[in-house]
């Protein structure tokens, strides 16, 4: 696919970049479309409660560090048995891993008891976490098991990454205190923080390039699994295709990702692509010749 058509598709969602050294939240978003960060005033309250380190494992985090070791029958058929009600309970379970990862790297970074993490390296130690998610879906993808595991893999990645950017976007907006990381103003006034901040920010785009490459694979599979229904779907990954890209602008706008001027072009490229490919499929499907009619 021409790089052109997915720039034409991103184009429309540029915007100013907002400085990130504001020291208060974005009051203006041009790329977030509907996604609002949630500003819980008790949440705020408890970010600074140790009890928070001893956040309960979902059974689907449970599953995927099993997978992540080693691939059984038994333990694909509870993953596909967890991941079936798509619409409501996958992304339930999506964000407890999301907060049981934010819960390890603040139990890590409290016991270490030093310096103060950046904004950039808090991103980072998060992405970090969902590792063993990457690499269950990678074990999974090469497994010889007679299940359509696409779907449920796709959908998973995609709900990660999805409320892993409204997480960083709570972060910058301020509706998330946590004492233990350097607000924008302490970072803006401490230029000894620059160095470790484009350090962090490099290493969390070649993370989210192994991200893209993994989810791009489960896209793949879940393309494979659903040849009967191909072009009935391609209007679905539309969608989720138009968020995505939504939601790497944010991302790209918050956190400096990608290029200085692509706002968010550059990130999860070949995902992005491959999902423009199937959406187009909808409009493709062939006329009735004149002979047939």
């Amino acid at each position: 696919m021409p790089a052109t058509v997915l720039a034409d598709s991103t184009n429309s969602l540029k915007r100013s970049r907002s400085t990130h050294f504001s020291g208060g939240p974005s009051h203006k978003k041009q790329c977030s479309g509907d996604r609002k960060a949630r500003c819980d005033p008790v949440v705020q309250a408890e970010e600074e409660i140790p009890t928070r380190f001893q956040t309960p494992v979902c059974e689907l985090e449970r599953i995927f560090r099993r997978l992540a070791k080693t691939v059984d029958y038994a333990t694909l058929k509870a993953l596909m048995a967890a991941g079936s009600d798509q619409a409501r309970g996958l992304p339930r379970m999506v964000q407890s891993i999301i907060e049981h990862a934010q819960a390890r790297v603040e139990k890590s970074q409290i016991l270490k008891g030093k310096q103060k993490m950046l904004q950039a390296e808090l991103y980072l130690e998060w992405l970090r976490e969902y590792e063993f998610v990457l690499a269950a879906v990678q074990n999974v993808l090469r497994a010889k098991v007679p299940i359509a595991t696409g779907k449920t893999l796709f959908s998973i990645l995609f709900h990660l990454i999805d409320q892993y950017i409204s997480a960083v976007d709570a972060q910058q907006d301020g509706c998330s205190h946590r004492s233990w990381v350097m607000t924008l103003v302490e970072e803006a006034n401490d230029s000894s923080t620059d160095e470790r901040s484009t350090a962090a920010v490099t290493q969390a785009e070649a993370q989210l390039e192994r991200f893209d490459a993994v989810m791009a694979l489960a896209l793949e599979r879940y393309r494979s699994d659903s040849r009967a229904e191909y072009r009935k779907l391609a209007g679905v990954i539309g969608q989720k295709q138009e968020t995505l890209a939504r939601g790497c602008c944010l991302l790209s706008e918050q956190t400096g990702y990608g290029d200085a001027d692509d706002m968010g072009f550059g990130l999860l490229v070949t995902t992005r692509e491959a999902m423009l490919e199937w959406k187009e499929q909808r409009t493709t499907v062939s006329k009735p010749s004149d002979a047939t009619r």
